[in-house]
């Protein structure tokens, strides 16, 4: 796991609870709404731990992975989540915690390039072996490839 989250503190809340949207109107029938206070602790949980959605905690102080699931979907629909981030990439900045000027890339896991990791194009692959009569495999200078060979 990549962290640990306990839950948002009063302070933290604070930050984000004029940005959410108003809370909706009470449902005649079904379940509640969650609070949204409730349903960030969930999804922070997931983005800082790392864990899966069906490891998402139980109690009071968390949502349901369907009700947080869904106000995620509904906050990058309406633009929540990305006025959210600009709070807080606003306040790193303006308090000297971001450095723009040390930005990396890591461009290991990209398919682009057809790297050893990633795979090639069908049509690229067919071309390194010619199916011979008898069944086997060979590339393009004669050498056979086997399960138990490295070619």
């Amino acid at each position: 796991m990549a962290g640990r989250f306990e839950g948002l503190s009063d302070l933290e809340w604070r930050l984000f609870e004029d940005i959410l949207p108003p809370a909706p109107q009470k449902r005649s029938r079904g379940m509640p709404h969650a609070a949204f206070r409730t349903i960030l602790n969930t999804l922070l949980y997931v983005l800082i731990t790392g864990c899966r959605w069906c490891d998402v905690p139980r109690g009071p102080q968390w949502a349901s992975k369907s009700a947080t699931h869904r106000w995620l979907q509904r906050w990058q629909a309406d633009g929540t989540l990305a006025a959210m981030q600009a709070r807080i990439l606003g306040l790193a900045e303006e308090r000297g915690m971001i450095h723009w000027e040390y930005g990396a890339v890591d461009g290991a896991f990209s398919p682009w390039q057809g790297g050893w990791r990633g795979r090639r194009p069908r049509r690229e692959r067919q071309r390194d072996f010619d199916p011979q009569p008898d069944g086997s495999l060979w590339d393009a200078i004669g050498q056979s490839h086997h399960a138990c060979q490295r070619g």
